[in-house]
């Protein structure tokens, strides 16, 4: 038991909920720009007007009293004690612009944003003891949660499949190779499926059934049979599958496959109409981790390849198949995901009423300028109503939940519960079961009775989940090191 000392230390420096105060944190500081940017020129009906958007800023709590006086320093204690919620102003930079000349440039109020008890922008945040029990705070608490209309919720961690990760499967009629390919709201599931017969064929978001994997590619830019080889690996049994596919593919140019592609996505119009489709829903839904432009074709072919490859080595037993309940196949989001994901959706609504607003104003003649379109509510109440009632975005329910306080350890069972997103009605045997890359990451034990044991659980005392990183700065740093992508 010499470990203990250790072990008291651990929990005397870390804070239990630094997970998802550091989460919140990133969504706030990272991922809001990041979804402005995604929106950032509004284009209405109207012609000759648009609207710029830049620079967010969320600031700390504020609270208007009913005689509208502002109040800038408001702690949690009070928002409790009055029924409030505890959220920050936030504002947008907002620049009118109509035939090209600039009308109107205000920082526009927005909205108000739920702040986390303890993140940064907290006014408890940085307090000492003695501070925290003078404005009515317990010093042992762990913060992590938010106040909405006075009540304390905590949003429950939620389990999902890794994104932009090919996992292998096999089935009745052949092996299928499958990604969640994720670009900002969008999840496209993309899977190549190769038949028992070799035959290769690709489904994704609008796309025609029974797609031909090598049509698809020769929409994206391959040619010849020799830029299909050089696409795959130099293996006997890949090559085989390669020639069955090719002399089987019955379309010779690059125009033809898009054709057969607009076929579908645009049947009866013309064919310059058709071609444009195909292109369009290519680039918007197949693979747009991967980008989302002209010029990011063939790294989707190539990509495409490599899902392939591993179809077939699997089907020639020169791979095993991917254990979906594996730990290292998925992902744990935490507040600040969820909080990403609810926003993302709130601003669309917000940009949509934007327009409605700006088209309206216009058609009846009035005035235009920034303060006469801009409605806070269109952002706040959606927010307000998910973490209220906990219905949140993609029909996922029980994602926010009250605080249970009835004792000291509840709160922070709150705070490590794990909730997987399938059927609590469903047999799911094996999503049920401890898996061996549980180990020391879930608590074995905890899990409740009843259809939901196994699909909720509980994170192990000592586990911590991190955040999300830049991938370019790690690209940097293997490049200037001269490490070298290599064909697997």
């Amino acid at each position: 038991m010499d470990n203990w000392e250790l072990i008291e230390a651990y929990f005397r420096d870390k804070n239990f909920a630094q997970m998802e105060i550091d989460s919140f944190d990133q969504f706030v500081e990272k991922k809001l720009p990041e979804i402005v940017e995604e929106s950032s020129e509004i284009v209405p009906k109207i012609e000759e007007v648009k609207i710029e958007l830049s620079d967010i800023e969320v600031l700390k709590p504020k609270i208007v009293e009913a005689d509208g006086s502002p109040r800038s320093e408001f702690y949690p204690m009070e928002a409790r004690t009055r029924n409030r919620s505890y959220a920050g102003p936030l504002f947008l930079t907002m620049r009118m612009l109509r035939r090209d000349v600039e009308q109107d440039l205000r920082r526009a109020f927005i909205g108000e944003l739920p702040i986390m008890i303890k993140s940064k922008l907290c006014w408890l945040n940085g307090k000492s003891d003695e501070e925290l029990i003078e404005n009515g705070e317990d010093p042992m608490d762990r913060g992590g949660y938010f106040i909405i209309n006075g009540s304390e919720k905590v949003l429950i961690t939620q389990e999902v499949l890794a994104s932009d990760r090919v996992l292998i499967s096999e089935g009745l009629k052949g092996i299928d190779a499958e990604v969640i390919s994720t670009r900002g709201a969008f999840k496209g599931r993309v899977r190549v499926s190769r038949k028992n017969d070799g035959m290769l064929n690709i489904t994704f978001p609008s796309s025609p059934r029974k797609l031909k994997l090598f049509v698809l590619l020769k929409a994206l830019g391959l040619k010849t049979l020799k830029e299909f080889k050089d696409a795959f690996p130099e293996e006997k049994e890949v090559e085989n599958d390669i020639l069955v596919n090719w002399q089987n593919t019955f379309v010779k140019t690059e125009e033809e496959a898009l054709d057969r592609l607009g076929k579908f996505v645009a049947p009866g119009q013309v064919i310059d109409y058709r071609l444009r489709r195909a292109q369009e829903v290519i680039d918007a839904f197949l693979l747009p981790h991967i980008g989302q432009k002209k010029e990011d074709r063939l790294a989707k072919a190539y990509y495409l390849a490599m899902m392939a490859t591993k179809s077939i080595e699997r089907a020639y037993g020169l791979r095993g198949e991917d254990d979906k309940d594996h730990y290292a196949n998925k992902r744990l989001e935490l507040s600040g995901k969820l909080m990403e994901h609810l926003f993302r959706y709130s601003f669309k609504y917000f940009i949509k009423d934007l327009k409605f607003q700006i088209d309206r104003t216009v058609t009846r003649r009035r005035k235009l300028n920034i303060s006469t379109v801009v409605r806070p509510g269109a952002v706040s109440e959606r927010i307000r109503f998910a973490m209220s009632t906990g219905n949140w975005i993609g029909r996922a329910t029980g994602v926010s939940k009250f605080m249970d306080r009835v004792n000291y350890l509840s709160p922070l069972t709150d705070l490590r519960k794990v909730k997987s997103p399938l059927n609590k009605n469903r047999e799911l045997y094996e999503a049920r079961d401890v898996h061996g890359t549980h180990w020391g990451r879930l608590g074995p034990v905890e899990t409740p009775d009843g259809p939901q044991c196994g699909l909720v659980k509980n994170l192990a005392l000592m586990a911590e989940v991190t955040t999300d990183v830049e991938e370019g700065p790690i690209e940097d740093l293997l490049n200037k090191k001269g490490v070298r992508m290599r064909k697997l």
